[in-house]
């Protein structure tokens, strides 16, 4: 399924480890920038290089205590050429679980719900073994559950993304696939749709309503939302485009609108650079849950994507670079890839979006140059890839 993050297998491929992110190709919109911010150095470079690399375009965002700098590079439309909107709205796709994590740390701290609680205490029947996974094993993805997202109906985005899902058949879906073992890391967009659920039965309300209340409203997210079944995206926004599936050498489809009903919980909410660099001040600085909740949340696991994605926490996973490992969140969505991290306090804070979804080996160079962007950021130097390792992806959708 395009859009699953599990997909960008390829993110940095056997062969790609130790490439050196493409030169610009000089068809290409260059980079641009706007900011009260000094733009740091080979910044704009890295985000030539992704494009070059086969992104139609690129948006990097940085907020910190020097002010703001937004730079773009390529193009927002393959058709018109139209440049990338400087404060484009986004499909930020997993980045939602980030936020979905932390209303459910809020209902911890709020007494209302306990991180070693089994599901099915709340959602009886929701689930098969519901009385054996905990609220913390589906927060950190080691509650033994397939991904719905891996079901053959979820093969081709411009059918599935033109469908209306429940919750219910997202994990009944989940259900007739093959389970990981129960304790290990198993990346599981189910798992976040039983918190979506368990949610909604503690506090008798949309999760839409939560995220708004409890996210979006305190951390001045006024460009996010959870869609539900709405196809569009408000706002100014880039075209989105994805790569069939098997189709290496095929042109890139567009398919900024969809039903992304299939997303939810999981991977639905829209939002841009600037909330989600709202988000982790807020949620690092203190703002959303306690210290020692925030701890717990960045308390990871180890993945098989180490040492580039090495841990995955309550919803935050870590990546790491030059100058050490940071925390935050990566996405992808039929149309849109997303990152977005920040330092241990929330003041320092860089998203970048990209306007398309591949799940190819082509994505590895492309993503390469992504990474090297938010090490130039925040470690002041080029990226260096690691070695030659088994299992570089990114940790899901």
């Amino acid at each position: 399924m395009n859009g699953k993050r599990a997909a960008l297998a390829a993110l940095v491929a056997a062969g790609l480890l130790s490439a050196q992110a493409p030169a610009p190709a000089s068809a290409q919109a260059p980079a641009s920038a706007r900011s009260s911010h000094e733009e740091p150095a080979g910044l704009r470079q890295a985000l030539d290089a992704t494009v070059a690399a086969g992104a139609p375009g690129v948006l990097a965002r940085i907020d910190d205590e020097r002010g703001t700098w937004i730079g773009t590079s390529g193009t927002a439309d393959l058709s018109t050429r139209a440049p990338m909107p400087r404060e484009a709205r986004f499909r930020v796709a997993s980045v939602t679980k980030s936020m979905v994590a932390t209303v459910v740390l809020q209902l911890v701290q709020e007494g209302r719900l306990s991180l070693d609680e089994r599901i099915g205490e709340r959602l009886p029947g929701r689930i098969d073994d519901g009385d054996l996974i905990t609220v913390r094993q589906l927060l950190n993805h080691t509650g033994g559950l397939a991904t719905y997202d891996k079901a053959p109906e979820f093969t081709d985005p411009e059918r599935y993304g033109r469908r209306t899902y429940t919750p219910q058949r997202l994990i009944d879906e989940a259900e007739r696939l093959p389970q990981p073992e129960r304790g290990r890391f198993s990346y599981s967009n189910t798992g976040y749709i039983l918190l979506g659920l368990l949610v909604e039965k503690v506090t008798g309300h949309r999760l839409s309503a939560e995220l708004d209340r409890r996210i979006f409203r305190p951390s001045g997210m006024t460009r996010s939302y959870l869609p539900g079944t709405e196809p569009g995206i408000r706002g100014p926004h880039a075209t989105g485009y994805y790569l069939p599936a098997g189709d290496e050498t095929g042109a890139l489809r567009s398919i900024t609108r969809l039903n992304p009903s299939f997303a939810w919980a999981a991977y639905g909410v829209v939002s841009d650079a600037r909330d989600l660099n709202r988000f982790y001040r807020a949620l690092f600085g203190g703002r959303l849950v306690s210290p020692a909740l925030l701890q717990q949340m960045r308390t990871g696991v180890g993945t098989p994507q180490a040492p580039i994605f090495p841990r995955y926490g309550l919803g935050l996973e870590s990546v790491g670079l030059t100058c050490g490992e940071l925390w935050g969140a990566t996405g992808a969505i039929p149309g849109y890839l997303t990152f977005s991290f920040a330092d241990a306090v929330g003041e320092r804070r860089m998203t970048v979006s990209v306007n398309v979804h591949r799940a190819d080996p082509g994505i590895a160079p492309m993503l390469l140059g992504v990474l090297d962007a938010l090490n130039r950021y925040f470690c002041a130097e080029p990226y260096e890839p690691p070695g030659k390792t088994a299992g570089t992806s990114l940790p899901g959708r």
